[in-house]
């Protein structure tokens, strides 16, 4: 943890410019399809790669000298480029820009190990002259369940299929203004302006501004939680920008700030999957369910079904018990369901990670794991664990027949 700390101090300047995704199963090459190497959304490349941001001729590129220094890699050459041919005649329709040949200079690079899908990945971009190319990309893919959550302590939760782009400085600071998901500019009950709201408070207000075009439980999940992210941080900007923009006096009152946003995120990041569940588990008529419920060994899982008290009634019969984790990732953090309710023979994870490796699958299924995953993420699995996958609906369906 010494040498990571230290690396992220070391990048805690204006001249470094991070991007911070999680790796996705089509980043490390599980999922085949046209996209080869990482994805890079159009505005960091903007500003880390700016060469390549134009459409003047067909995919250009460029070269970056790169390290991936968690792994203790040397220095490699990538090349940056910009699929662009949506925007000329002829085949394709591409339009992404992407971070290739990491398996050039030599093979089993971690960004291409599909062991690494779901990963906490760090980009550093070094760039001392803006509107000119970096010089020098560093990287960090997370080892461990340890430096992920050290880095989101900062920075807050890294959501699968979203990414943060800013300076070094800010980004650390947790005061990042480049998350590709923008504030929402609804209106907001005047009390919120002075206090800010729960995470349950915030999630039962949303139907009042926003308006859902999804009618499954599935597409649901996705819409819902997306708004209330950008809802979120739309209360977050009123709440603090202003008061980064003044400045500070001392030292200590930044911390103050940043300590405030930093517990604020982890918070919501916490409950707000699990809250969602909740409400659209009674939308769709399944009302037996109890949260948090107190089980062996003081464990406390996420949902169990029908109710804790059936849980805990010796006469009441196992095979009709369910329980649900809840883990917006499970790279590392599958293992730690496993023994939170002891009479239930399997495990129901729900997760939104995009993609998990055919081998960390086996395991799950060696250990009696069943992932629940919304179905407009399946397509982001491998072919071979895409149709052992289970629906949120069909959770709902089964978890109303049991009782």
């Amino acid at each position: 943890m010494t040498s990571f700390s230290q690396w992220i101090e070391d990048k805690n300047q204006d001249e470094w410019w991070i991007f911070i995704k999680r790796l996705s199963a089509n980043d490390t090459g599980l999922t085949g399809g046209n996209g080869v190497g990482i994805y890079v959304p159009k505005a960091v490349v903007a500003t880390a790669l700016p060469s390549i941001s134009s459409t003047c001729c067909q995919n250009p590129d460029c070269s970056l000298t790169a390290q991936i220094t968690s792994h203790g890699l040397p220095e490699q050459t990538l090349r940056g480029i910009y699929y662009n041919n949506r925007h000329f005649e002829g085949p394709g329709s591409r339009n992404e820009h992407r971070l290739t040949r990491w398996n050039t200079d030599f093979r089993n690079s971690p960004a291409q190990d599909p062991e690494n899908t779901g990963a906490l990945a760090i980009f550093a971009f070094h760039v001392p002259h803006l509107g000119r190319d970096s010089e020098f990309l560093d990287i960090w893919i997370c080892k461990g369940l340890e430096e992920e959550e050290f880095v989101e302590s900062k920075i807050g939760e890294v959501i699968p299929g979203s990414s943060l782009f800013d300076r070094g400085d800010r980004l650390f600071a947790g005061f990042a203004a480049g998350s590709d998901k923008e504030p929402s500019h609804v209106v907001i009950p005047p009390l919120w302006e002075d206090r800010f709201p729960s995470g349950e408070e915030i999630i039962a207000y949303l139907p009042t501004v926003f308006r859902f075009g999804k009618t499954t439980p599935d597409e649901l999940i996705i819409e819902r939680r997306d708004n209330e992210y950008k809802l979120f941080r739309q209360i977050e900007e009123l709440h603090i920008l202003h008061r980064v923009q003044q400045g500070f006096g001392s030292v200590d009152e930044f911390m103050q700030v940043a300590n405030s946003v930093s517990n604020r995120r982890k918070s919501r990041s916490g409950r707000s999957l699990e809250i969602h569940l909740e409400h659209l588990f009674r939308q769709f008529g399944l009302e037996q369910f109890s949260t948090q419920c107190r089980t062996e060994g003081n464990k406390r899982p996420d949902f169990i079904f029908p109710s804790c008290a059936d849980y805990h009634d010796p006469a009441y019969p196992e095979q009709n018990l369910r329980m649900l984790a809840v883990k917006t990732t499970c790279k590392d953090r599958w293992r730690q369901v496993l023994n939170e309710a002891n009479r239930v023979e399997q495990i129901h994870l729900f997760t939104l990670q995009e993609g998990v490796s055919p081998h960390q699958f086996a395991e799950m299924k060696d250990e009696n794991v069943k992932l629940v995953v919304p179905k407009p993420l399946h397509t982001k699995y491998p072919d071979e664990v895409r149709g052992q996958l289970m629906m949120l609906n069909d959770f709902i369906v089964e978890a109303k027949d049991v009782r």
